[in-house]
C-alpha cells in the first residue's frame, strides 16, 4: 500500500489548463514573427516541461501533442496547413514531438518523486516526533495513556486501538481512541502468527492489523482504521511502539530490582543492628551466668544455661555472617555429617593438587559430627588442602586432622612450607591479595576469601597459624552437633 499523492485541484483540470496553456504559448509567439523556428521550438518545449511538472504525465502528453500540431500548423511552412513542404522539417517535426513526449514524462516523475520524498520527509518527522514523546514516558501507563492519541495523529488515521497479552496470554484491549471496532479474528492472527492484514475501510482509507515486533518475538497488536498514511509508516509505528513498550518493561525490571535492592539493604542494615544489639545483653547475660556458677560451683540448671547462651551467641555470629556476605545467595542446606566424610570428600575432590606430596590422615572418631552444608564444608577444606600443596616444597608431607575440645571441633591442615607472617594473616583473607614471594606461582588469590566466607556462612572460623612441622597451619573451627 502506498501514500496517495494530490496533485493541485482534481486530475482532470490539468487536460484543459495544458490546452490553455499551450495555445496560450502559441499566441504570444505569434506576435512576433521575426522568432525563428528554432527559438519557437524552445519556447514550446518550455511549455510542455510547465504543464508536465504542475499537472503531471496525462496533460504533459497532451501538452506535447498540441505542441507539436501548433508548432506545423503555425511555424513550420506552408503555414495554416499540416502539409510539411521541406523534407528535413518531418525529422525535426518528429524530434521536436518525443522531445516534448520525453520532457513530460520526465518532467512528471521528477515531481512525482519530489512529492515522494516529502512524504518520505513528512513521515521521518512524525516518527522522529513519536519516538521522542515515546522516550519520555516513564512507565508503562502513561506511555500507552498517549501513545493511541499519539499514533492516530502520525498515521493519519481515524481510530487506533493498541491490544497487549494479559497474564494469561490472552490477547486483551490496552489503550483505545475511543470504541473502536474491528474484527479481532485478525488482530488474534497478527499476534499469534505475525501476519499482518490491510483491507478497505468503512471509515475511509484504509484498515490494518499490525503485529508489535520486538525482536523475533511479538509484544502485541496494532490496530489502525481509516489509515490515510503508507503501510510502512505504519510499520515502522508498530515497531518504536514495540521498542517502547520493551523498555518500559525493562525499566519496570530495573526499578523492581533497585526496589528489591533497597529492601535487601534495609534488612541486612536492621540485621546487623539487631546482632550488634544484642551483643551486649548476650555479654551480661553470659557475666551473670559466669558468676552464678563461681558462687553455686556449677549445676545442672548453670550448665543448661550456658548451654543456651553459648547457642544464641551462635546465632548472633551467623546474623552477622549473613550481613558480611555480598549476595547472601549461598544459604548452606545444613545437615549433619561426621567428619571422616568431609575429609574424605575433600581429599577425593582435590587429590590431583596433593599428587606431589605425602598425605597423611590422622582419622576423626567415628561419631564425631557437625551441622554444616557438607558441600560448602568440602570446598573450603578442599582450598586449605590446595594451599598446602602449592606453598610447600614438592614430596613434602602434608597433614591433616580432626580434633574436638568442649563443644567446637577443629580442622587442620599442616604443611612444611615457609609458613605465614604473623602481620600478614589477617591480610591473605582479603580479596585478590597474595604475599610477595608467592607471585610466581599459579592462582589469582581467591582461594583462602572463599573459604573463610563458606566457614563463616556455616557459623565456623578459619584463621592462619603455625604448624608444629614449622610451616603453616590452615584451622577451620565448627560447633560440634549434639550426639
Amino acid at each position: 500500500m502506498s501514500r496517495v499523492i494530490k496533485g493541485s485541484g482534481p486530475r482532470w483540470v490539468g487536460y484543459p489548463a495544458a490546452v490553455v496553456a499551450v495555445g496560450a504559448t502559441i499566441g504570444l509567439l505569434r506576435l512576433f514573427p521575426q522568432l525563428n523556428e528554432s527559438s519557437v521550438a524552445l519556447l514550446l518545449l518550455l511549455a510542455v516541461f510547465f504543464c508536465a511538472s504542475i499537472w503531471q504525465s496525462g496533460p504533459g502528453v497532451v501538452a506535447a501533442l498540441l505542441a507539436t500540431l501548433g508548432f506545423n500548423f503555425f511555424f513550420l511552412p506552408p503555414l495554416y496547413t499540416f502539409t510539411v513542404q521541406d523534407p528535413r522539417n518531418v525529422a525535426a517535426l518528429f524530434v521536436f514531438l518525443v522531445s516534448g513526449l520525453l520532457i513530460g514524462r520526465l518532467s512528471a516523475i521528477s515531481r512525482r518523486r519530489l512529492e515522494l520524498l516529502e512524504a518520505e520527509r513528512r513521515d521521518l518527522i512524525a516518527l522522529t516526533q513519536l519516538s521522542q514523546g515515546f522516550l519520555a514516558d516513564t512507565n508503562r501507563e502513561s506511555l500507552l495513556g498517549v501513545a493511541a492519541d499519539r499514533l492516530r495523529q502520525a498515521l493519519q488515521c481515524r481510530e487506533v486501538a493498541i491490544l497487549l497479552p494479559n497474564e494469561k496470554g490472552e490477547l486483551a484491549r490496552r489503550v483505545e481512541t475511543g470504541g473502536i471496532a474491528f474484527r479481532e479474528e485478525l488482530a488474534e492472527l497478527a499476534y499469534r502468527q505475525g501476519n499482518s492484514a490491510a483491507l478497505p475501510s468503512e471509515l475511509g482509507g484504509t484498515d490494518i492489523y499490525l503485529p508489535i515486533p520486538v525482536g523475533l518475538q511479538r509484544a502485541g497488536t496494532l490496530v489502525a482504521r481509516g489509515l490515510q498514511s503508507s503501510e510502512r509508516m505504519a510499520e515502522a509505528c508498530a515497531l518504536l511502539l514495540g521498542l517502547a513498550v520493551e523498555r518500559e518493561r525493562f525499566l519496570g525490571l530495573a526499578r523492581a530490582a533497585e526496589e528489591t535492592r533497597t529492601s535487601d539493604q534495609m534488612k541486612s542494615t536492621l540485621l546487623a543492628q539487631l546482632a550488634h544489639d544484642l551483643k551486649t545483653p548476650v555479654a551480661a547475660a553470659r557475666g551473670a551466668i559466669e558468676n552464678w556458677e563461681a558462687d553455686s560451683g556449677g549445676s545442672e540448671a548453670s550448665r543448661a544455661a550456658a548451654a543456651q547462651l553459648d547457642a544464641l551467641g551462635r546465632r548472633v555470629a551467623e546474623l552477622m555472617d549473613l550481613v558480611r556476605l555480598d549476595s547472601g545467595a549461598a544459604r548452606p542446606r545444613v545437615e549433619r555429617v561426621t567428619c571422616a566424610e568431609i575429609v574424605e570428600a575433600a581429599v577425593a575432590r582435590f587429590g590431583e593438587a596433593l599428587a606431589g606430596h605425602s598425605l597423611y590422615i590422622e582419622p576423626p572418631p567415628a561419631n564425631l559430627a557437625v551441622e554444616v552444608d557438607p558441600a560448602q564444608m568440602t570446598e573450603a577444606l578442599g582450598h586449605g588442602l590446595e594451599n598446602a600443596a602449592r606453598y610447600s616444597p614438592p614430596g613434602s608431607t602434608i597433614q591433616v586432622s580432626v580434633a574436638a575440645v568442649d563443644d567446637q571441633v577443629f580442622f587442620r591442615v599442616a604443611d612444611r612450607g615457609k609458613g605465614v607472617p604473623a602481620g600478614e594473616r589477617d591480610r591473605i583473607f582479603e580479596r585478590f591479595v597474595r604475599l610477595e614471594d608467592a607471585a610466581h606461582l599459579p592462582g589469582i588469590g581467591l582461594g583462602l576469601s572463599i573459604a573463610r566466607s563458606l566457614v563463616e556462612l556455616n557459623g565456623g572460623t578459619l584463621r592462619i597459624g603455625d604448624a608444629e612441622s614449622g610451616g603453616a597451619l590452615f584451622e577451620i573451627a565448627l560447633p560440634r552437633a549434639a550426639a
